[in-house]
């Protein structure tokens, strides 16, 4: 953690030994499609599926709504029951990203942004207190990302979607939780997104650098379990000093900002000799285009963005 006092807030919630207040991350930043699926709408500042857009040339392209669910698969028992999550793993409220190109979460191998300190941290989506969050970075991205925004628990579908009770902020979700929003995908274009790991210092779930596929170029939408696809990062901005669930420092334990040793580090996969499950053990993530929905909407010739959504 750096010097910052407004970074990471984190609160004791009455009857449970520590709980994750996720201030700040509120709704879709209105950059792009973001929105509940379960209604089928979009945010106020988003697009719908009726509305149309020119490329820079002024051409159509052919496009579609897609539904992006991430789940909470994993075990309620995980860890043991003492731990602040009661032996579970949450998932919080992140950012996402269409883009072309590489995932623009981060680059392996090098430090984390600000934005994405944060959101590794303390699950913030748009940013500590005072500080650009990872929604800005990514939207200001505009040669490789149409669109981008953050996924909330207003994206949340199925119970249980709070595991912290009421409290300030966002809360993430316990196992059997999922999020839910919609992004619109053109030939060629790929999704990234990250949650933070929780028990932890700093890991977070994105996809590799390639993203996750959302219309191969040659093929048609993508559809199914793209799971496959994610690894579990370790930002390097914090010290993984103690088990997944012991360490004074870890979300949700802190109860004081600034709690955590700076580690001056990379983005790298984890590898610290703690436990973890298996990716798919613990997230799954699934595409649905709308055309393959019950009721939903046909792909149509719609324009895309060339970046001026963000």
């Amino acid at each position: 953690m750096s010097d910052n006092s407004t970074r990471r807030t984190f609160l004791a919630a009455s009857g449970s030994a520590a709980v994750l207040a996720i201030a700040g991350c509120s709704g879709d930043t209105g950059d792009g499609p973001g929105g509940n699926a379960t209604d089928g709408g979009m945010t106020e500042a988003g697009t719908t599926e009726a509305e149309m857009t020119e490329t820079e040339e002024g051409g159509m392209m052919e496009s579609t709504t897609v539904t992006v669910r991430i789940e909470n698969v994993a075990p309620t028992d995980f860890y043991g029951p003492e731990t602040p999550t009661g032996g579970a793993i949450w998932l919080t409220p992140g950012a996402y990203a269409v883009h072309s190109g590489e995932n623009p979460l981060y680059t392996e191998g090098e430090s984390a942004s600000i934005g994405l300190e944060a959101q590794a941290e303390a699950g913030l989506a748009n940013g500590f207190e005072g500080e650009t969050g990872l929604v800005d970075e990514i939207s200001g991205m505009t040669d490789s990302v149409a669109h981008s925004g953050a996924f909330t628990p207003d994206d949340t579908v199925e119970d249980p979607n709070d595991p912290m009770g009421e409290v300030p902020g966002a809360p993430p979700i316990a196992p059997g939780g999922a999020f839910e929003f919609d992004v619109r995908a053109a030939p060629g274009q790929k999704l990234s997104f990250a949650s933070m790991f929780v028990p932890s210092n700093d890991l977070f779930y994105s996809p590799g650098a390639d993203g996750i596929t959302l219309w191969p170029e040659d093929g048609d939408p993508a559809s199914g379990d793209v799971t496959d696809s994610l690894y579990l990062w370790d930002a390097g901005t914090e010290p993984n000093a103690e088990p997944p669930g012991e360490g004074p420092d870890q979300a949700p334990m802190g109860q004081e900002k600034d709690v955590g040793d700076d580690e001056d580090g990379v983005v790298q996969r984890v590898d610290d000799g703690y436990d973890y499950p298996d990716v798919s053990n613990a997230i799954r993530v699934t595409l649905t285009p709308h055309d393959s929905m019950d009721g939903g909407e046909p792909m149509t010739d719609e324009p895309m963005g060339d970046g001026s959504m963000n």
